[in-house]
């Protein structure tokens, strides 16, 4: 018996003893830095934007870190994020000094996505691809590497928590991504993550070492699968909101039997995006694709669990037939709809402008300009609560342009001149005619001003109970050249084609 024991505790120690260099053995095989070295870029990003308070003003030149992941021997996939109104790109490889001119080959706002192509000329040898995997794991431990300013290629450690639909850093589009904790060093530039060996997603954002957002495989994958067919078109977008569906007097309302506990409520219906022009107010998806929503509108994904149904959209092709159940006026039916999107210039309050100059028209001193999200971010981080209703109303209806209204302009403030004495604190109207003429786009308004020759004076009316802005054309000319010498305005106006 004695014995037994001594060759019980002489075993274990030889475990013990051993477990110190199969931990090491473990995290050899697992540490991919060495292998990141020819795969991975450091981007060095040059943006600058325009004032959108003094639209004719460009504003400074910042410069931001990005990291890119190789997908082919001279192509890097990284977040667009870094890239907005990015002017000037390069790039440097690991042991290599030199900078690498990059060109943008495909820009993608609402996927968070960006593939730019590295000058052969300037690389000492081609770059190493990465394929990513689409896998999902809860818990699970992650690494990830990235190339700093430095050239030091660096690795950090997460775990992967859940999968959430979030909204696009850059764009009003919701994906799905990947939730990353406990991140040890803060992430959110194109860092690539990994599972064991596997790469299964890039970071977009991140709150310090707290939480990560991570872009998974699956949306990677299609996003280049699209590419390589050599015309990119780009995600299909939601032409609907929904509401939950819990209530049991809501659903006796819409008829719905007792036995149909499932799907999600139609809240309303946009004027562009996918199933716009067929769903109503007050429909119930019962299920997308034979998927079956729940009232939260999510369904039950093999590999990601619970996933709200943007994503059954998402992974359509543009133009490929989508299959709606659907409860309408007491009955099921079944429609089928195509996937599509819409160009962001076509919202009524555009989401995003980057790489645009704002639209303006500055006429006695006037200033003329078309209303986007941008401009009313400018009232900072609680700006929904800050600009004017009038103006955060149409906001909301960014999705409803109309052949009647494409774009909203207003009157953004005044810059004080004897022309227009009197009406120097008007500002945040939305201008309803200008000499008459019923104005659409900042366009209009160049037309408008040729109307009514014989008249001496050019006329803007605007919307609610504001007041007639009257501006006398024979001082008009004289009066814009002195606004333009006193306020450094290099043009008086901007119309983007």
């Amino acid at each position: 018996m004695k014995k037994q024991i001594i060759f019980t505790i002489i075993a274990l120690s030889m475990v013990i003893a051993a477990c110190p260099q199969l931990m090491a053995a473990e995290e050899t095989q697992t540490d991919m830095t060495e292998a990141m070295k020819q795969s991975l870029v450091y981007l060095d990003i040059s943006c600058y934007g325009y004032d959108q308070v003094r639209p004719w003003k460009q504003a400074d030149i910042i410069h931001k870190p990005g990291t890119g992941c190789a997908v082919s021997e001279y192509e890097v996939i990284t977040s667009t994020w870094n890239l907005t109104d990015a002017k000037l790109i390069k790039a440097r490889k690991y042991g290599q000094n030199d900078f690498i001119p990059v060109t943008v080959k495909v820009i993608d706002y609402e996927s968070n996505l960006t593939l730019l192509r590295l000058d052969p000329n300037y690389m000492d040898k081609p770059l190493k691809p990465l394929k990513f995997v689409e896998q999902f794991e809860r818990g699970v431990k992650l690494d990830y590497y990235w190339l700093d300013s430095q050239s030091q290629l660096t690795r950090g450690q997460s775990y992967l928590s859940r999968t959430e639909m979030h909204r696009s850093m850059t764009s009003y589009y919701e994906y799905m991504m990947f939730i990353a904790t406990n991140t040890s060093e803060q992430t959110g530039i194109g860092q690539v993550y990994f599972n064991g060996q596997s790469p299964i997603a890039i970071a977009c954002w991140s709150e310090k070492t707290k939480e990560a957002g991570l872009i998974p495989a699956v949306i990677i994958n299609k996003f280049l699968s699209d590419v390589r067919d050599g015309s990119y078109e780009g995600f299909p977008s939601v032409g609907f909101s929904t509401g939950e569906l819990l209530d049991p007097a809501m659903r006796a309302y819409l008829k719905m039997p007792s036995s149909i506990k499932h799907g999600v409520l139609v809240t309303d219906v946009y004027n562009m995006g996918t199933a716009s022009e067929a769903l109503k107010p007050n429909d119930v998806i019962l299920a997308i694709d034979g998927k079956e929503l729940n009232p939260y509108g999510r369904f039950l994904h093999p590999m990601y669990e619970r996933v709200t149904f943007q994503h059954l959209i998402a992974m359509h092709n543009i133009g490929e037939n989508i299959t709606f159940d659907i409860w309408r006026d007491g009955a099921q039916q079944q429609i089928e709809v195509k996937a599509k999107n819409f160009n962001v210039q076509d919202m009524l309050v555009p989401y995003y402008e980057y790489g645009r100059q704002p639209e303006y028209v500055i006429t006695g001193g006037f200033i003329l300009q078309k209303l986007t999200r941008a401009y009313l971010a400018q009232w900072g981080d609680d700006w929904k609560g800050q600009v004017t209703p009038h103006l955060y109303h149409y906001y909301r209806d960014s999705f409803k342009p109309t052949d009647e209204r494409r774009s909203i302009v207003i009157l953004s403030y005044v810059l004080p001149a004897n022309i227009n004495l009197g009406y120097q604190s008007l500002g945040q109207m939305v201008v309803k005619k200008f000499n008459g003429m019923t104005i659409r786009s900042v366009a209009d308004i160049i037309a408008a001003q040729k109307l009514n020759p014989e008249s001496k004076y050019d006329v803007i009316e605007f919307e609610l109970d504001n007041p007639d802005v009257v501006i006398d054309r024979e001082q008009s000319s004289a009066a814009d050249i002195l606004i333009s010498r006193n306020y450094g305005i290099g043009k008086l106006v901007n119309i983007n084609q």
